[in-house]
């Protein structure tokens, strides 16, 4: 029996995280509360978990600290700096749909990257919210928390949140385009879990060891990301924006086993490996 690979058990983690946040907001209206919230603030037992973008935002305009939502959030930023940002790739509902109707490409032309504009978009967020706001106006843009909600609305309101015309929307817009906008360019929830696993080289990141690449100039694994990036090339390669899905490493399988998973800072070929053998002289 074939044994299921990484593609199986992030795609499991996924729908069953997405089911879960539909079952959970009913539970809490049976008045069954040993999961209770959303993907702002959550609960899980004693256990908190929170949005580290929201706490944030929470601390710098009403200098509340809660003991909770500290936990909650410095629990999101180990987890970041240790296994990068899985929470885009493993859990977050919308990067399922995202993914279900991305429109593949093959030899994408432009491998842009994206982060330098989701970085604009939270920094003028927090201005914003700083000066003119009142209430963390970053959070309107989670369309987890969105997911989230539309059930919350649902079981306590019996009223349809308009957020779920925009959760089938935008999948729609981006297959159209053959671009994963919003995860690439947009969200803001990623920013700080994107700053914070920098801070640690030896978080699990995908690795490549060129000697065992049977590629010939094609790239299989680029054209299997899903953010349009390409694990082999160390020079431009926008490690920053990967999000551990493993795609490229499914893929990489059959193209010599290059990429993996690995703990520490991606070992770069050295120059002597990186030279071709000069024939040997023939007298």
């Amino acid at each position: 029996m074939k044994r299921p690979g990484i593609k199986f058990y992030r795609r499991s983690c996924q729908i069953l995280t997405a089911l879960a946040f539909i079952l959970i907001p009913y539970l809490n209206h049976l008045q069954i509360s040993v999961l209770y919230g959303n993907f702002l603030a959550f609960k899980c037992g004693p256990l908190p978990l929170a949005d580290p973008l929201a706490v944030l935002q929470i601390i710098l305009k009403n200098n509340y600290w809660a003991t909770d939502l500290l936990i909650g959030a410095a629990i999101a930023l180990i987890i970041a700096a240790t296994l990068g940002t899985v929470f885009c790739s493993w859990i977050c509902p919308f990067g399922l749909l995202s993914e279900l109707t991305h429109r593949r490409q093959t030899q994408t032309q432009s491998r842009r990257k994206g982060f330098p504009l989701k970085f604009t978009i939270f920094a003028l967020g927090i201005v914003g919210f700083l000066i003119f706001s009142t209430t963390p106006i970053l959070n309107q843009l989670s369309l987890p928390a969105w997911y989230s909600r539309i059930f919350q609305v649902w079981f306590e309101q019996k009223h349809i949140s308009l957020a779920l015309a925009v959760l089938i929307a935008l999948p729609i817009l981006e297959s159209l385009m053959g671009r994963r906008i919003w995860c690439r360019y947009i969200c803001p929830q990623a920013v700080l879990l994107t700053l914070t696993k920098q801070l640690n080289p030896k978080r699990l990141k995908v690795t490549f060891t060129p000697g065992s690449c049977t590629c010939k100039g094609h790239s299989p694994c680029a054209d299997t990301c899903h953010l349009d990036l390409n694990p082999r090339r160390f020079k431009t390669f926008p490690e920053t924006e990967c999000t551990n899905c493993g795609d490229c490493i499914t893929t990489c399988k059959n193209y010599g086993k290059a990429l993996g998973f690995g703990f520490g800072p991606a070992k770069r070929p050295s120059a002597k490996a990186s030279k071709t053998p000069k024939p040997p002289r023939t007298h």
